[in-house]
């Protein structure tokens, strides 16, 4: 998904009518200073869920598995494969060098397959995460709604006809006071879990390249040192194809740390602010 994907297009629809006439219609003055207490709760709860589900540390795990194959295909130079010269070459050997640089090769490719099943992992979770967070974009959306509704029962009590207990209407117009702010921290939650699906799928994105260019570089040094048949073959590597397929996967590992150390600030930014909103209620 492209950053800036997720907007709330449109504002919060006016509150239902017969809804208002039917919360004013039960209203209970005893009750003005607990008035709409579980539709208030329920969006604090989905504001700390959406808190909860945004704030994970795999990207920064994820940066580590990327430093580590970084080192790992620093350590794999193709310019071992050549014999030393002169008196130390005597004991030195083409084909003794290219068995120890495949033995390398294998653990590395090894490692690396590895690295990218946890990579993979990781963009399903973000995938699973995400999808969590637009149930709660849309719950939270729900509950402004119903807070909405609930406010204008509220000030139609306040400054309509029906006369309401002085100690009635302080708690009621205390309690309208906290009802629009629990209404403010909603809309602001809103852009703000579009802010950590963004960051998620933009990291996402190159986490999947790494892994699909690890697959890619096995393959393409296996062939290249003469080890895709059932038995290995004589071969004399060719250096610059073997450091082309290298520099490429270093590229996408390059690249996407560069995106996922971006997408943790988002992130963390993302967070502190939902972190905010939520303190206050």
């Amino acid at each position: 998904m492209a950053d800036g994907a997720y907007r709330w297009q449109g504002n919060a629809p006016a509150p239902d009518a017969a809804r208002v006439d039917e919360i004013d219609a039960a209203f209970d003055d005893a009750q003005a200073g607990a008035f709409a207490e579980p539709v208030r709760a329920a969006a604090v709860e989905k504001i700390e869920r959406a808190l909860a589900t945004a704030r994970t540390g795999d990207l920064t795990e994820a940066a580590a598995q990327l430093t580590h194959v970084r080192a790992l295909l620093a350590d794999l130079s193709p310019a071992s494969l050549e014999p030393r010269r002169g008196l130390g070459g005597l004991f030195d050997s083409r084909n003794g060098r290219l068995k120890r640089f495949r033995d390398a090769y294998a653990r590395a490719a090894a490692s690396l397959a590895d690295v990218a099943a946890d990579l993979t992992g990781r963009v399903e979770g973000a995938a699973r995460r995400s999808e969590t967070l637009d149930s709660l974009w849309g719950d939270i959306r729900d509950a402004v709604v119903d807070l909405d509704t609930h406010l204008a029962a509220a000030a139609r009590r306040l400054t309509g006809s029906s006369p309401l207990e002085e100690d009635a209407a302080f708690a009621l117009d205390g309690r309208k006071a906290t009802l629009d702010a629990c209404r403010g921290a909603a809309i602001g939650a809103l852009p703000l879990i579009r802010g950590a699906q963004n960051a998620d799928a933009r990291a996402a994105e190159t986490l999947k390249a790494c892994a699909d260019g690890v697959a890619l570089w096995r393959d393409d040094w296996k062939d290249a040192l003469g080890l895709s048949g059932k038995r290995p073959k004589k071969v004399r590597p060719d250096h610059a194809r073997l450091l082309k397929f290298r520099d490429d996967l270093v590229k996408r590992v390059d690249r996407a740390l560069v995106e996922v150390t971006a997408s943790r600030a988002r992130r963390a930014d993302v967070e502190g602010r939902l972190a905010e909103l939520r303190r206050p209620l």
